[in-house]
């Protein structure tokens, strides 16, 4: 591994963590956050989506913004649902243009193809501008069903109900925020970063393949990766996207891959050493305070 390629990778995924910080920041909506908080939150919520099973990862935020910040955890949810839709939406219209740079090799039924990505696109983006009166119909729901099945005292329904509301009105103020522009461009920003992480770590690796190539070999594994069957950390899902999408584009098996594994390793260690640095940061902030 080429230590020069290996730094500047390792740089870029840093600045993931930072701009995905501030995509945070920019959807939490009760009070200001500092992006001193949120980073290692941030650090904190990749390195579980790395070592935890399936995708209870994803809950670690949630949970780490109630503990570190205060926040409740439905606006947690809110704003990582949210966030994660920015990322389906970005993800969406990248490997669309990836699609039509490689149609040659795929041999697909082009308009076809755009036509559906395009409605799922549009899908996406009325369902996230709608959830709020969606979580609001399921809350009223329950209500109704606790009725009917005489469960008007049942203290868990309530709080289902409770929870699901709070939601709901969480999913309105990041709307009523009117932040979509600037969410949007620190996610193309936080994918960009992502995806020349991924070019100069093959690079280091010895691997001479062009950046369009890179894009459309690892959406296929980012795409994988998001499906609801990964197992211990994503390892092996992520892997199988990854040499599935750079055999397509002409790597050689061998090589696609063992830069699988190669990568998320890479992209371990560079989580794993940020949140101990943060956890050595959080820790000695703490003494401090008390003190």
């Amino acid at each position: 591994m080429d230590p020069f390629w290996a730094v500047l990778g390792s740089i870029a995924y840093l600045l993931v963590f930072f701009l995905r910080a501030l995509r945070f920041k920019w959807l939490i909506h009760s009070r200001e956050t500092l992006l001193s908080e949120l980073f290692p939150i941030a650090v904190f919520y990749h390195l579980s989506l790395m070592v935890l099973p399936s995708k209870l990862g994803e809950l670690t935020y949630p949970y780490f913004l109630s503990r570190r910040s205060g926040l409740s955890m439905t606006e947690g949810l809110a704003s990582l649902i949210a966030s994660r839709a920015y990322d389906f939406f970005i993800v969406l219209i990248i490997f669309l243009f990836a699609i039509i740079g490689f149609q040659d090799i795929l041999q697909i039924n082009l308009p076809l193809t755009i036509f559906l990505f395009i409605l799922l696109i549009l899908a996406i983006l009325f369902a996230f501008s709608h959830m709020n009166t969606f979580l609001m119909w399921i809350s009223s729901l329950i209500g109704k069903m606790g009725g009917w099945t005489k469960l008007k005292n049942s203290k868990t329904l309530h709080w289902v109900q409770r929870k699901i509301h709070d939601m709901a009105e969480d999913f309105y103020a990041i709307k009523a925020r009117r932040t979509h522009f600037s969410v949007s461009l620190v996610s193309l920003g936080a994918w960009v970063m992502i995806f020349y992480a991924f070019y100069t770590f093959l690079r280091g690796f010895g691997i001479e393949v062009s950046l369009s190539k890179v894009v459309f070999g690892s959406t296929i594994a980012v795409i994988a990766n998001a499906l609801p069957i990964s197992g211990l950390g994503n390892w092996g899902t992520l892997e199988a996207g990854w040499a599935a999408g750079f055999l397509i584009v002409g790597l050689p098996k061998e090589d696609a891959i063992a830069t699988g594994f190669g990568v998320h390793i890479l992209i371990f260690l560079v989580c794993g050493i940020m949140a101990l640095i943060c956890w050595v940061f959080f820790n000695l902030s703490r003494q401090k305070q008390k003190q």
